[in-house]
């Protein structure tokens, strides 16, 4: 549903200018198109409302909800792709020549919107936050969850535009030996950083953030240790806890220095 308020305010103000639609169902009517509508309706406390009735089957139902919801733009290009795929399933994929003349989209814009749930979580999440764009996220389908979420990383990070990450996405297909992304003075301004650094950053970025979280659960286990003072058996089980937790924050810490060493080699 997202954020009703401003429907909500609007609706109060101008009224209910566009009915929303129904058909008959068992025992009543249910909702085609106008969910918002109706909800921010119910805010407002009103009782009753104008509708369409239609006479529409299970298949036209569907349909008609996807073209109010694309053309009053209230799903995110993730809620399309899982609308389109469940259509497909329910209907079969040869009835997407027709969905796209109902919807005015183009077949390839539904197969791609599907192809996005290939997509690891965390890179859908992103496109759904706007973080980068559906049409960036569709070049990376074709690479592995892991290194997809280590790619969407670098593409916010240095706002590589769609045909710079297809490039470089075609390079990493098209590699036999390499089994890791690479990048040539071709492939992004030569006053950016290569990958090699872009990578040395972002594990700089991880360790500095482990580091600091590893420091912080150590001052509180100090906390601790100082309020079972007088519980030896409670601080001396402890205290080893702390001192290998700073054992380990010593360990990350010489390795993040040997990490930006050989960045500045490179």
């Amino acid at each position: 549903m997202g954020s009703l308020d401003e429907l909500a305010a609007s609706i109060a103000e101008k009224g209910l200018l566009e009915p929303i639609v129904v058909r008959f169902a068992p025992g009543g009517f249910e909702v085609v198109a106008g969910n918002r509508r109706l909800e921010a309706c119910k805010m407002l406390g009103m009782r009753s409302i104008p509708c369409h009735i239609v006479d529409l089957d299970d298949r036209e139902a569907f349909e008609v909800s996807l073209v109010e919801n694309i053309q009053h733009e209230t799903m995110n290009p993730i809620d399309e792709a899982r609308a389109f795929k469940k259509y497909a399933e329910e209907f079969g994929f040869g009835g997407i020549t027709q969905l796209s003349e109902k919807i005015g989209k183009s077949q390839a814009y539904i197969s791609n919107r599907i192809r996005l749930l290939s997509l690891p979580k965390g890179v859908r999440e992103d496109v759904i936050r706007r973080r980068i764009s559906p049409s960036v996220a569709q070049e990376l389908v074709s690479l592995g969850g892991e290194e997809a979420d280590e790619f969407v990383e670098i593409i916010r990070e240095r706002h590589l535009s769609m045909r710079e990450v297809r490039r470089i996405v075609r390079r990493r297909r098209g590699s036999v030996s390499s089994q890791r992304l690479e990048l040539s003075a071709t492939d992004l301004d030569a006053r950016e950083p290569d990958l090699t650094e872009m990578k040395a950053q972002l594990a700089d970025r991880a360790i500095a953030r482990a580091v600091a979280s590893m420091r912080m659960d150590s001052y509180r286990l100090g906390e601790v240790i100082d309020d079972v003072a007088d519980q030896w058996v409670l601080t001396e089980t402890l205290l080893p806890c702390r001192d290998t937790l700073n054992e380990q924050i010593d360990t990350l810490l010489r390795f993040r220095k040997k990490l930006l060493r050989e960045s500045a080699r490179h």
